[in-house]
């Protein structure tokens, strides 16, 4: 597999030398010393990544930048801007630009390594991995229950920077659209389920699931259609939320999840669908 690769802009060479080094064991840097080598550079080749000095000499970086958004393929390219101080007013057109992120020289090379991280991740070029997505959500849920609210939601805008599965995305747009409305209670459900998701498959002493029968699962089920014929939606939720403690197929789990969220929002013809659903993909499941 080829490496992914990153072009390095800044008109000190020693800055270059240092960057490569750095990065050279994981990425195939390429180096240039102005930001007219670099528009030069990118209407040949289209690197994975921008690492762009702020301060040069002739055009800076913010020029440089300009002039790569006006690029074919430049739209597309992450930048994380390189800048000798937290300079405000730098960042903030950067900003504007599209810039990832920024890294205040000198840099640290475990920060710069893992901003790159980030950066290469929020446009899918680095996969998130589900036990990194898993400790994530994880912390989402520790900041809810200590009603930390606002870094809940800034911990839920940062998974859903990255691109990850639509599935775990749409879920976790839903718990953050109930948390802005003060739905604390439905937005703690929602990213207990998404955790139930994600527990199967990164294999955490959480995904340690209890033995169930074919004929217990089958019961469960029904004793939930029942409930929802007879419009008692808590009942239904809680034996959704019981059977999930159980070990059964990762795609009868999923319509159940699914299930609870049209409980959620009193949409019980659908969520009765789905446990329809469930009760037919066991059947198949056991075949």
């Amino acid at each position: 597999m080829d490496k992914i690769k990153i072009l390095a802009v800044d008109d000190n060479i020693i800055n270059l030398a240092t960057i490569e080094q750095e990065l050279k064991d994981k990425y195939e840097v390429v180096t240039v010393n102005s930001g007219a080598r670099a528009i030069r550079y990118l209407n040949k080749e289209k690197p994975d990544l921008i690492l762009l000095d702020v301060q040069m000499a002739l055009m800076d970086g913010i020029e440089t930048l300009k002039e790569i958004r006006t690029m074919e393929n430049g739209p597309a390219i992450p930048v994380i801007m390189l800048t000798a101080k937290k300079d405000k007013e730098t960042v903030i057109e950067g900003s504007k630009l599209g810039i990832m992120d920024y890294v205040i020289k000198p840099f640290d090379t475990q920060d710069l390594h893992e901003r790159i991280d980030k950066a290469l991740k929020k446009v899918g070029v680095l996969p998130v991995e589900d036990k990194e997505l898993y400790e994530g959500v994880k912390k989402v849920q520790e900041e809810l229950r200590a009603k930390n609210i606002r870094n809940a939601i800034l911990k839920m805008e940062e998974i859903l920077s990255y691109k990850i599965d639509e599935e775990i995305f749409g879920r976790m747009q839903n718990a953050k659209a109930r948390l802005r409305a003060n739905d604390v209670e439905t937005a703690d459900r929602l990213i207990g389920r998404v955790l139930k998701m994600l527990e199967r498959t990164v294999g955490t002493e959480e995904a340690a699931k209890i033995p169930i029968s074919a004929g217990e699962m089958n019961a469960r089920l029904l004793y939930v259609l029942n409930d929802l014929e007879n419009f008692k939606v808590k009942e239904a939720s809680q034996k959704l939320e019981e059977l999930m403690r159980f070990d059964i197929p990762a795609i009868v789990a999923e319509s159940c999840i699914a299930a609870q969220e049209r409980l959620d929002e009193f949409d019980d013809g659908a969520a009765e669908e789905l446990v329809q659903q469930a009760l037919s993909e066991m059947k198949n499941h056991l075949i």
